[in-house]
């Protein structure tokens, strides 16, 4: 999957990436992920209620998947 197939898939909706490690990244929101050419940033709320940035390498990307929209 190239970058603008993920760029693609992050516009229409929210997405759960899953990683070779097994761990997700849900981005519920196209402004919570900067995805550049060779990583993707995320912003992910941790227990406390804080948002963080999270570092992803493209290529420990495995699957992306749409989640179904709030409603």
């Amino acid at each position: 999957m190239d970058r603008e197939e993920r760029n693609d898939r992050m516009r229409q909706g929210p997405i759960r990436i899953t990683l070779n490690s097994g761990d997700t990244a849900d981005i519920l929101s196209r402004e919570m992920v900067t995805v550049g050419s060779m990583t993707a940033v995320v912003l992910v709320r941790g227990e406390d209620g804080q948002y963080r940035h999270h570092v992803y390498p493209l290529v420990t990307m495995s699957k992306i998947e749409q989640l179904e929209a709030a409603q």
